[in-house]
């Protein structure tokens, strides 16, 4: 007879990813149509980004746990000191993975953090695209996952994506665009 141990098998459930996620919350002027007034943004240094809308910053560890499942778990995130990135439900989904290594950036230094950079281009290309088509503002945050995601299946002039898309670089798997191109926002 001998006593059986459970083990943590939850770090195991996800795609581990060989690179560094920044990340750091959108907020947006209007209220959407699904009660959001912020979104949580995931980049890597390829130019790879996810759009998560939120109701509030408060639900950001949430917007992490939704990053793992869909895209995978990254070595290493980059954040700045706010409170909702570095404890709470944050923390708690970050050690369940692991342990993944944590940076933030000094106070006042905004060049540190990759995802203030998207975000200034996400909203510029949503706010182009919304006009473009005349779309009601509350209806942002739909535009918003259209862009990032349209961004991250688009090739980039980048040596180190060796001609390939941020999402394929990332994950491994060549996506499949059908549904991109055939629809437009």
């Amino acid at each position: 007879i001998h006593r059986r141990y459970r083990t943590n098998q939850e770090q195991y459930r996800y795609n581990r990813l060989s690179t560094k996620m920044y990340s750091d919350t959108m907020f947006s002027t209007t209220k959407s149509l699904q009660g959001n007034h912020c979104a949580q943004i995931f980049v890597n240094n390829l130019n790879y980004s996810k759009f998560i809308p939120m109701t509030s910053k408060s639900m950001a560890g949430h917007a992490l746990s939704e990053c793992f499942e869909d895209v995978g778990v990254p070595t290493e995130l980059h954040t700045d000191g706010a409170k909702e990135l570095t404890m709470g439900h944050w923390k708690r989904v970050r050690e369940k993975q692991g342990g993944i290594r944590q940076t933030v950036s000094e106070p006042l230094s905004q060049w540190q953090n990759r995802a203030e950079s998207e975000i200034k281009e996400i909203k510029k290309q949503v706010g182009r695209t919304m006009s473009r088509t005349k779309a009601s503002k509350r209806l942002w945050d739909y535009c918003g996952v259209y862009v990032s995601e349209t961004r991250s299946r688009t090739a980039h002039p980048l040596y180190d994506l060796k001609g390939r898309t941020p999402i394929e670089h990332v994950t491994g798997d060549t996506p499949d665009i059908a549904e991109w191109l055939e629809y437009q926002w």
